[in-house]
């Protein structure tokens, strides 16, 4: 009786360590998340402050709010071409990105030919190689070989070329899970190829291609290291604007720049998340059933 009163007991204790160290584990994991949260987002914090502060150096001594560094930043000639410029190649890119992405993941997902996996393969290539790499071997391909000089049309390349394996990655994803029996159906209604596309995959798919734009944008706009090496003289681009003036020990427009950058990042969040799932690929979070 003795051995059948203690089993109960010693399989509650078990119970109430297991319970324990459920509660320990969970409180270190939201321990760990929000140090993680405060060690990426203090940073930002701290510059949308500096932003505002008389003193763009440094916060202490706090010596009050301000827009005069918004002004400086909108004042500067040079801020507004390179921000222009930065904006136009980053639209170009990624709108070229996209195109190539989305016929290069149909025909990964649609079609079996020889060598489709070195094919995937390099698509995916310009992503993992370092930034300085691909900018040399650009600048030496375009220049030497195509006798095309650094400028525009270079960065442009470039940037669509680094932004092509965002929006291969994720519509060939979608399109890997994507009912083929839709088009089919559509096409026994009548429909022909192209309507078919328009009207029913393009609709399912547009979330994820949507996605990788905003991906291969982001990525455009925010590169120094392959930017730096294509870029000419008469091409201006913000992130190389921002590092000649970070030199300088009180560059107070740059804090405002970066501030609107981060505004910016944000408006263009919140409304991918209003169309379609965009942030849920973006964030890799959309299931299949979705």
């Amino acid at each position: 009786m003795a051995t059948e009163s203690s089993e109960p007991a010693e399989s509650s204790d078990r119970l109430l360590g297991h319970q324990r160290v459920e509660q320990l584990l969970s409180t270190s994991l939201y321990v760990v998340s929000g140090l993680l949260l405060l060690f990426l987002w203090v940073p930002l914090a701290i510059i949308i402050l500096l932003a505002f502060a008389e003193n763009p150096v440094t916060i202490f001594p706090f010596e009050g709010f301000t827009l005069d560094n918004f002004r400086l930043a909108l004042d500067s000639e040079s801020m507004r071409s390179s921000l222009t410029g930065s904006f136009t190649i980053a639209t170009v890119a990624a709108s070229i990105a996209t195109v190539l992405g989305v016929l290069a993941s149909f025909a990964l997902t649609r079609y079996r030919f020889r060598l489709r996996e070195v094919y995937r393969t390099f698509g995916i290539i310009p992503m993992v190689i370092p930034g300085i790499i691909l900018g040399v071997a650009l600048r030496i391909y375009f220049q030497n070989l195509l006798g095309i000089l650094p400028g525009f049309t270079t960065v442009v390349l470039a940037h669509s070329l680094y932004g092509l394996p965002f929006v291969l990655l994720i519509v060939s994803a979608r399109l890997y899970t994507f009912d083929e029996s839709l088009e089919e159906a559509a096409r026994d209604l009548g429909a022909d190829p192209i309507t078919v596309f328009r009207d029913v995959t393009l609709p399912v798919i547009a979330p994820a291609v949507g996605a990788g734009f905003l991906f291969a944008w982001i990525r455009s706009f925010e590169d120094y290291i392959r930017a730096l090496f294509l870029t000419g003289p008469n091409t201006d681009v913000l992130t190389i604007w921002m590092f000649s003036r970070i030199r300088q020990l009180d560059a107070p427009e740059l804090n405002a720049v970066s501030a609107l950058i981060v505004f910016g990042v944000a408006i263009a969040l919140a409304i991918a998340m209003n169309v379609g799932n965009v942030t849920g690929y973006v964030a890799g979070t959309v299931t299949e059933e979705e």
